[in-house]
């Protein structure tokens, strides 16, 4: 490289290292064969990811263990060049993905790499293997204290075949500087492992645990491993956010935090207390049985337990048939499949999003005691057609409709099973595509329709009753050219709209457009509209 000409070599070695960190990790590589001074750059860049994926590909048994052999060696260099220079390592990011077999002869090399690492003032460490399954415990890596107890470790990241060893209860274990925890797909020998490291962490923050399994070796083959059923949380004074999934039994006291994610096995029972976090700000509860956590009357009190509340989040939850919510701090509220619930009242003068989806056959009644003036309210629906009828008696239902911004209708066939019942079941409708003669009007800003393929007569006029009808301000079409007949578009007005990259001015070159589509298009197209 010419050093006329090269200018951005001589800068500082912070601010080409920063430069690589906002480069894609292949062509941050391709640096290191500008010049010496950017190979050295790459060599002693502070941000360090391995993947045995770059290294080992699907070949014979004695390409692969000269790959495997490869990849150990240039793994050991760059350790030992931080270790030797007295380097410090930011992030440390390992990722494994060979078989669980060629992984347990690799094991002793990953406690050294991760010996050094921690060495070199680690600050992130980031260590991935393949997912675990029950039937191979034994041959997960094990994960010793003294390999990764770094007192500048802030951060942890472990997911996969990793097992926590009953070493972890000594108290002598400590992560004085950990902030982050994250464990996703573990092992523990011992159910209390996760309990006794979290409070010896004085400065956590964030703890994630996703699907975490405890090992039982008395027990029969088929059940040596288990879900995590228990874990506790307490005196942790700095814990601002869980995310925890497929624990069964959950505990948190913790003043301060103001976060939770909890995502229950829906086979089973679950038991969550909270109530103790009254500076909560967030709350998402996801693919449960709200009778086992709360009474009827638990969200009429939201105000009361948690003041500082302002999202609400409930994915997947089997609820009661009627549901108040009270809160007079809450901002954000989405529902999304949650099912048996047939009534809701919503009490939140200071609400400003109201989402709401549901693929399910009855829809509910949802009403407004008190809202904002500024809330919009977006609904979507996955519906099978002959379910359609239920659309003008949910909007009559919704009080008061003005809030109704968006509404996105998902219409798919009746699976063959379903066929004969729902023939027999609205055998007396004239058509299941038709809408109650007089259809409620909300103040509908955008309307989205995703239709099947096979009655394009059917869905134009779908279309035509909605678009008519309500008179959005946008409207957004799943389309094959085929339903996109003149019937239903020939009156509108085109102000703008977007194809992909195709920007339509007017309703001329839209039907150019249009024309150009072939029979095996499927396309999303958009319209603002006069």
């Amino acid at each position: 490289m010419d050093e006329k000409m090269d200018q951005i070599s001589s800068l500082p070695e912070t601010i080409l290292h920063d430069i690589l960190s906002r480069l894609p990790k292949k062509d941050a590589i391709k640096t290191s064969v500008l010049s010496k001074t950017w190979r050295e750059i790459f060599y002693t860049f502070p941000i360090l990811s391995i993947c045995d994926r770059e290294s080992i590909r699907r070949s014979s048994k004695r390409k692969k263990d000269q790959q495997i052999k490869t990849f150990l060696d240039y793994g050991k260099q760059r350790l030992l060049r931080f270790s030797e220079q007295g380097l410090a390592i930011k992030e440390f990011k390992l990722k494994l993905s060979l078989t669980c077999f060629d992984l347990q002869l690799i094991y002793p090399d990953v406690d050294q790499w991760l010996k050094l690492a921690s060495e070199c003032d680690l600050q992130t460490l980031k260590l991935c293997l393949p997912t675990l399954k029950e039937d191979d415990p034994c041959l997960c890596y094990i994960l010793h204290p003294g390999v990764i107890e770094a007192r500048s470790l802030n951060k942890l990241v472990l997911k996969g075949r990793i097992r926590f060893d009953k070493d972890f209860l000594n108290p002598s274990v400590k992560f004085s500087s950990l902030c982050v925890l994250s464990l996703c797909y573990v092992l523990f020998d011992d159910e209390g492992a996760i309990e006794h490291v979290n409070s010896h962490c004085p400065l956590i923050e964030h703890i994630t645990l996703k699907w975490c399994y405890v090992y039982n070796p008395q027990g029969a083959r088929d059940l040596q491993i288990s879900l995590m059923k228990s874990v506790s949380m307490h005196g942790l004074q700095k814990l601002k956010g869980v995310d925890i999934q497929g624990v069964q039994n959950v505990y948190i006291d913790a003043p301060n935090i103001e976060k939770i994610y909890y995502g229950a096995d829906s086979y089973e029972p679950s038991k969550m207390n909270f109530d103790s976090c009254g500076n909560l700000r967030a709350l998402t509860l996801m693919n449960m049985k709200i009778e086992f956590l709360f009474t009827d009357i638990w969200f009429l009190h939201l105000s009361s337990k948690f003041p500082f509340l302002e999202s609400l989040e409930l994915v997947e939850c089997s609820m009661y048939e009627n549901i108040n919510i009270s809160s007079s701090q809450l901002k954000a509220l989405v529902l999304s499949n949650c099912s048996i619930m047939e009534k809701l009242e919503i009490d939140t003068p200071n609400l400003l999003s109201f989402r709401y989806y549901y693929a399910g056959d009855n829809l509910p009644s949802i009403s407004f005691l008190r809202c904002s003036s500024q809330l919009e309210v977006n609904v979507l629906f996955n519906m099978i057609h002959p379910r359609l009828y239920q659309l003008g008696k949910f909007v009559e239902q919704f009080k008061p409709q003005k809030f109704l911004a968006s509404l996105s209708l998902s219409i798919r066939p009746c699976i063959p099973s379903d066929e004969h019942f729902y023939y027999y079941e609205y055998r007396y409708w004239e058509d299941p595509y038709s809408l109650p003669p007089t259809l409620p009007v909300p103040c509908i800003k955008h309307l989205v329709i995703r239709s099947v393929r096979e009655d394009k007569s059917k869905y134009a006029l779908l279309v035509n009753r909605l678009f008519y009808g309500w008179c959005p301000e946008t409207i957004s079409l799943s389309l094959n050219p085929s339903h996109c007949t003149k019937a239903f578009i020939e009156d509108v007005k085109v102000t703008s709209s977007v194809k992909n990259d195709v920007n339509v001015v007017d309703f001329v070159h839209l039907k150019s457009v249009l024309g150009g589509w072939t029979s095996s298009d499927n396309a999303n197209i958009s319209f603002r509209l006069k």
